[in-house]
């Protein structure tokens, strides 16, 4: 026995005196997906543990599942400077309609905020000035569907938003006619889901900001009516964000927040996220919080499962936030976007600073590959074994669904063959590694020959998922494929029908022809 073996068992019998434990001897590495593991990636003996209440259960794996001799294994460099646009994240680019009339978008101009800004969202605001107290007009509902049409060719995703006024004060349109245009727009919802990234409830007051309204819509009553007709409006798998912590607590009659097994499952707790536009402003930002520190850490476990961000204000009773206190706040609440133009009094000084190429690059969710372990060569109809670690160095995570794809790509025709990964990168949480850890069969009638592999975090939706600008981008040197959306993982797989690493895959689980 070695070494190092004799140390883990030595590990597990101090465990012994403290936990009652189950142990599984030479179990199967995915028996616990999210685990994290004990032994670098492709030492053995292969190691995981988990408590549960009083229990510790431990698993040790004496030797790989594919001889030591038959793996490859990589650590990847990363990429800690380059920034670059990802889907759903970073700073936005605040663009607004009066709908019906003017301010549509245009295509160049978006493609210009990715190429020269490295930003792939904008918040879209629609004001709906001319209908405060009548339907929306056909011209109206085209120009958005014009414009959301415009927006997926451009390759960004919008936050929405829906006002009756910009003034302050001003006027905003009763309950009734709020309802009567949330109809309206709930085909264009679900028609144009792919590039809503999320929707933010607006429609009260001046610039649909919830803090006041001339027809009462702030109130309990209309306030639920208003977020219940929004939910119900938009399709399941998008959220809608309030201004405040409070009108979600109130909402719902809880002040705690989400738990890891309500996040996504598409309750109206799980839908409501949260955003802050007067963000580092005052003591409370503008009346954001009631009680600061509570609510702050409610926000913490909260936007592990939603999503937070907004914008500055110009500061009042307090210093405009520096490089630390901005970077602290933004990771402590888990910032996910913010605007990119205002207010530029306190996001120039991040600039100033020097801070802000940092900020760019950690706002939301940055994946960087750690290391990788793979089977080396197999003949067709083998099993094939790849443990991939993922960390999120970003302020926050994923908020809304995507896939994961692993691909075999021959290295002389291109063809390719994909594999579904049963994974939810969304559970990839700041600050943490993540395992990928998965057995899958190579087809029996696969053509031999060398095989890069790929990874590919593509968008749910059908319409955009092969679409590069819609793809993750990996933080690492040498990985990513702008033609493709794929994170190249550095190995070749070689298929040989001559192998003598031989072995037939017995599961149900397969790379599949493109």
């Amino acid at each position: 026995m070695s070494r190092k073996s004799i140390i883990l068992l030595l590990s597990l019998m101090c465990t012994f005196m403290l936990k009652t434990q189950n142990i599984i001897i030479d179990g199967i590495s995915n028996d616990w997906k999210n685990v994290p593991i004990i032994s670098e990636p492709g030492e053995f003996p292969y190691t995981k543990v988990q408590v549960s209440g009083d229990s510790l259960l431990y698993m040790m794996q004496l030797s790989p599942a594919t001889p030591e001799a038959n793996i490859q294994k990589i650590n990847y460099a990363p990429d800690n400077v380059t920034i670059f646009p990802n889907p759903e994240r970073g700073f936005y680019k605040h663009t607004e309609s009066i709908l019906g009339s003017s301010g549509s978008l245009n295509e160049n101009t978006l493609r210009s905020y990715m190429k020269n800004d490295n930003i792939a969202l904008i918040l879209r605001v629609y004001y709906l000035t001319n209908f405060k107290s009548a339907a929306l007009s056909s011209t109206a509902l085209q120009r958005l569907d014009t414009d959301m049409d415009v927006l997926r060719k451009a390759g960004l995703k919008c936050i929405l938003r829906f006002a009756y006024t910009n003034q302050m004060p001003g006027e905003d349109a009763p309950l009734e006619i709020v309802k009567q245009h949330l109809d309206q727009l709930a085909p264009y919802f679900v028609k144009h889901a792919d590039v809503i990234a999320f929707m933010q409830a607006g429609f009260a007051g001046p610039w649909g900001e919830w803090h006041s309204s001339s027809n009462n819509l702030t109130t309990p009553a209309a306030s639920s009516e208003i977020l219940n007709k929004i939910l119900a409006c938009l399709p399941a798998d998008r959220m809608v964000q309030v201004r405040t912590p409070n009108y979600k607590q109130r909402f719902l009659d809880r002040t705690t927040a989400l738990t890891n097994n309500e996040g996504f499952d598409q309750s109206k707790v799980a839908r409501i996220g949260h955003h802050n536009d007067c963000f580092m402003a005052s003591i409370n930002d503008y009346g954001t919080y009631k009680e600061v520190e509570i609510e702050k850490a409610y926000l913490n476990s909260e936007c592990l499962y939603v999503p937070s961000g907004g914008e500055t204000c110009p500061p009042s009773g307090i210093d405009p936030a520096d490089c630390t206190k901005a970077q602290q706040e933004m990771r402590f609440l888990r910032w996910t976007y913010l605007n990119d133009d205002y207010y530029r009094g306190v996001n120039d000084q991040w600039i100033v600073q020097g801070c802000m190429d940092n900020i760019k690059r950690e706002m939301g969710y940055r994946f960087q590959l750690k290391s990788g372990v793979f089977t080396r060569v197999l003949a067709p109809g083998a099993a094939f074994n790849a443990r991939i670690i993922i960390q999120n160095s970003g302020y926050a995570p994923l908020y809304n669904k995507r896939n994961i794809e692993l691909i075999l790509r021959n290295n002389q025709n291109n063809m390719i063959y994909v594999a579904k990964i049963d994974t939810d990168p969304r559970l990839w949480q700041p600050l943490t590694e993540n395992l990928i850890d998965v057995t899958i069969g190579i087809p029996a009638n696969i053509p031999s020959g060398t095989y890069s592999l790929l990874l590919n975090l593509p968008d749910a939706y059908a319409g955009i998922s092969n679409r590069p600008e819609y793809a993750v981008r990996f933080a690492n040197q040498q990985v990513w494929e702008a033609s493709t959306g794929y994170n190249n993982l550095l190995v070749n797989i070689n298929i040989d029908d001559n192998t003598a690493e031989t072995g037939t895959y017995q599961g149900e689980h397969y790379f599949m022809p493109e």
